[in-house]
């Protein structure tokens, strides 16, 4: 079983393989918008391909040298697996809500443009992300690694293996009604407002994991409110490309 987690070629093969199968089979069967498929699923294959080659390498290093791993108490250390992973992921994303609103400010837009420029999505859609954002979005993770320091060697990609499925997920184009499990976690409905033109979204809907910090801290746009079929993706800015994938 290690082999595919130590070769990096049958990892991310396995993968993504599973990615297309699994969420492209979901949308081809409930999709809610028409996808031009053949006119934008090469382009957002080769964005993923430069993520996995070139911006999660780059941030990596960024991130090594930066450093920002949080003083958690050695005695967490003494307690059981679960909870542990538990607190991390709670701790993380909890970080990752505030680092994408921060993202969203105007002096750091230009890092996370990239991201909204695609004018579909769908579940390869937001695979774009520049290395200065995704640098910044590592540093929560980074900061509550102390947490699962002490674990089996198969947490790690595992949790590598959730965060793809999490951003295939929240940027898959269904518009699925969950009930009650709305209240918890980011669904692709909520999630599609955050990447609408119309200005009164740009500040909605920051949730990655869970969505209960946007309820929490005034950010929550329900579902309920909105005109789905009517909204608008993309970003009107004209950016060269070499400037949008560094995030500059």
């Amino acid at each position: 079983m290690s082999i595919f987690v130590t070769n990096p070629f049958l990892f991310y093969g396995i993968l993504f393989s599973g990615l297309v199968l699994g969420f492209g089979f979901v949308e081809l069967r409930w999709g809610a918008r028409p996808m031009p498929r053949r006119a934008i699923v090469l382009r957002d294959v080769l964005a993923a391909l430069f993520y996995v080659a070139v911006v999660a390498q780059a941030a990596h290093f960024l991130n090594r040298w930066i450093g920002l791993r949080g003083p958690w108490p050695a005695l967490l250390g003494e307690w059981p697996l679960w909870p542990r992973l538990l607190l991390y992921l709670v701790v993380a994303d909890f970080g990752a809500y505030w680092m994408h609103r921060l993202v969203h400010l105007p002096w750091l837009w230009r890092v996370h443009r990239w991201h909204h420029m695609p004018d579909r999505v769908y579940w390869l859609s937001g695979t774009r992300g520049s290395i200065l954002q995704q640098t910044l979005f590592n540093l929560p993770y980074i900061f509550a690694s102390p947490l699962i320091d002490v674990s089996p060697w198969w947490i790690a990609s595992g949790l590598f293996v959730m965060s793809a499925v999490t951003n295939s997920w929240m940027h898959m184009n269904v518009r699925w009604q969950l009930g009650a499990l709305e209240w918890l976690i980011v669904t692709p409905r909520s999630h599609e407002i955050h990447h609408s033109k119309q200005p009164a979204h740009y500040q909605r809907n920051f949730g990655v994991l869970l969505s209960v910090w946007d309820r929490m801290f005034g950010t929550f746009r329900s579902p309920k409110e909105i005109d789905a079929p009517t909204l608008e993706f993309g970003v009107a800015e004209k950016v060269p490309l070499a400037r949008l994938t560094i995030g500059l």
